[in-house]
């Protein structure tokens, strides 16, 4: 039947209506000319003409859509891209394709059923397929970089062109043209990149990069700074713009709310995700190093944009944004990043595959993890240390100062953690990490049609970023050792301690500029409070005695009142002797 087909095996097509007659005349023609040429007899001619023509109509596999799990086709698709990338198996895509398909080899992914089932199931919770929304989580295991789960709110399937399920685009333009969207059907690499998908926008999660830059500048957690409501940097952008301080051309990023303003540490500021507080940061240590951690820990720029302003000629010193997460990123760079520091600075290349056998059953040494140390173990763990304030941890020294903008994470998870949560402009997209020392999740929320949608992507709502990647992390967790982050060390925490200098009883600028000359920045306290100083000099400082070289300092004002001091216990206070009687005053309207 087969060399029957070969002319016209679309015609001849045993598995139609149409198709399963002319390939029995193809058959049947063949046999009988396989007698004249007598490669078999009459009789063995005869008996294979009598034999009904039976088809199974078990169709070949076509790749990563026929995966026996409809949530798999996705990591399937991200291990078939790695593999096409090795040059081990072929000069050529087509070698390497040919050898991935025939080559004999024997072949276990890093796919864990547990972690990427409980994905699965998290990322459909309160949001279907057909949303526009697209829930996208990536999984990675520190100090490995196996990737253990992708997921998203997406059938791995091609639509089919002849009655399409997917919806228009949400892409106004490309609604106009008919052209239909990625939900709920897509083949496209949403959660790793790759062709026309760049990334999305993670937010306040790349606020980690400038914490690490600023770490290892020297920059310890416990530094201060006075955190305005809106900060004035001296990044120049367009004169006019949204983002510059009116009549000027600063960049003046403003906090989400006004209750953030106030003297902050590393550790308040990460947990509240305080913006002013991390375009000064940045600003201190340089938006170029910032940049440069961020590369360190695997972020790509597949934007073109994206990646000339992130190289000196592209103005990378004076991309002020950045610590807010304007760039785009993956959900799996994302993690990968985030992972790096959960494994004490160890960056290990994503790879999709445990172990590959050759035809000859020996290991191969593709499969082994590809690690380096990209930044200090100390630094790794400060890191961590104030990355455990957003998700609702405490850090080693206690010192997160509030709620974080992730708190829930950590009863769900019901393990020591650590993360980050990130939003855009107008909620364009919504981010969240969350990791343990075994596996760190990376969630972002976004629409891969149309990124400037008007569609809010949530946080805490049920169909928002947050719940999946703190339940997925909870499945991944189920049965395995709660353990205990590493604490920092102290230079890291406090850095270097100086003496606050005396300033009580002087005038406040007096006060200010001795501040200055030890090094330290001083802010004037709004309220004043009682002491013995002369009014509006200065009652003393906060803190007093030594503090974090380069912090803020608050000069405490004097109301110019002495606190009044008051009896000691068992004494009897004797009133005055009452004066001379006096006019009653006249009443008050």
């Amino acid at each position: 039947m087969l060399a029957g087909m070969v002319k016209a095996p679309t015609t001849n097509d045993p598995t139609t209506k149409a198709g399963y007659p002319l390939a029995l005349d193809r058959r049947n023609y063949v046999i009988k000319n396989m007698v004249i040429t007598k490669a078999i007899t009459q009789a063995e001619a005869d008996k294979a003409l009598a034999t009904k023509m039976v088809v199974k109509d078990k169709r070949t596999p076509n790749g990563c859509v026929s995966t026996n799990k409809k949530g798999w086709g996705f990591f399937c698709d991200y291990f078939y891209r790695w593999w096409m990338a090795q040059e081990t198996f072929g000069s050529t895509t087509y070698d390497r394709e040919r050898r991935l398909k025939s080559g004999g080899y024997t072949i276990v992914t890093t796919l864990d059923p547990q972690a990427q089932d409980g994905a699965d199931a998290a990322v459909r919770r309160n949001l279907g397929v057909n949303s526009k929304k697209a829930r996208m989580l990536a999984v990675v295991e520190p100090g490995t970089g196996r990737v253990r789960a992708l997921s998203v709110n997406r059938n791995f399937k091609l639509d089919n062109p002849a009655r399409p399920q997917n919806k228009l685009s949400s892409n106004p333009a490309k609604a106009k043209l008919k052209i239909r969207g990625n939900y709920p059907n897509t083949v496209v690499p949403l959660l790793t990149g790759g062709g026309d998908i760049k990334g999305y926008q993670a937010g306040s999660t790349f606020k980690m990069f400038t914490m690490v830059a600023a770490l290892e500048k020297g920059v310890p957690l416990g530094r201060t700074f006075n955190a305005p409501d809106q900060f004035q940097s001296n990044y120049i952008i367009q004169k006019g713009s949204p983002a510059a301080c009116k009549g000027t051309h600063f960049y003046c990023p403003k906090n989400s709310v006004k209750s953030m303003a106030g003297v902050q540490t590393m550790w308040s500021a990460f947990g509240k995700s305080v913006n002013t507080f991390f375009v000064a940061l940045e600003q201190e240590v340089g938006a170029e190093n910032v940049i440069k951690v961020a590369q360190k820990l695997g972020i790509t720029f597949r934007d073109s944009d994206d990646a000339r302003r992130a190289t000196k000629e592209g103005g990378a010193n004076q991309w002020g944004a950045f610590t807010l997460g304007v760039s785009q990123t993956t959900p799996l760079e994302l993690a990968n990043a985030y992972a790096t520091l959960a494994a004490d600075g160890k960056y290990c290349n994503p790879i999709p595959v445990q172990e590959i056998k050759g035809p000859d059953g020996k290991k191969l040494d593709i499969a082994n993890p590809s690690c380096e140390q990209r930044i200090s173990t100390e630094v790794a763990r400060a890191a961590i240390d104030a990355a455990r304030c957003p998700v609702g941890d405490h850090s080693s020294t206690s010192k997160c100062g509030g709620n974080g903008t992730a708190r829930e994470t950590r009863g769900i998870v019901n393990a020591p953690v650590a993360g980050k949560s990130g939003t855009t402009d107008s909620d364009k997209t919504s981010a969240l990490v969350a990791m343990t020392r075994q596996y760190a999740v990376a969630g972002i929320m976004a629409d891969p049609d149309w990124p400037q949608t008007n569609v809010k992507m949530g946080h805490k709502e049920p169909d928002g970023i947050n719940p999946p990647v703190m339940e997925t992390l909870r499945d991944a967790m189920k049965g395995k050792p709660r353990l205990d982050w590493t604490p920092p060390s102290g230079k890291v925490v406090v850095g270097d301690l100086k003496s606050v200098p005396g300033v009580t009883c002087l005038p406040i600028d007096v006060a200010k500029s001795k501040l200055r000359d030890a090094g330290f920045q001083p802010v004037v306290a709004g309220v004043p409070v009682p002491s013995s100083c002369g009014k509006n000099t200065a009652a003393g400082t906060s803190p007093d005695g030594k503090s974090t070289k380069g912090g803020v300092i608050t000069i405490l004002v004097s109301a110019g009142t002495p606190t009044p001091t008051p009896p000691l216990p068992g004494t009897t206070v004797i009133p005055p002797p009452p004066g001379p009687p006096t006019k009653p005053g006249k009443p008050r309207g």
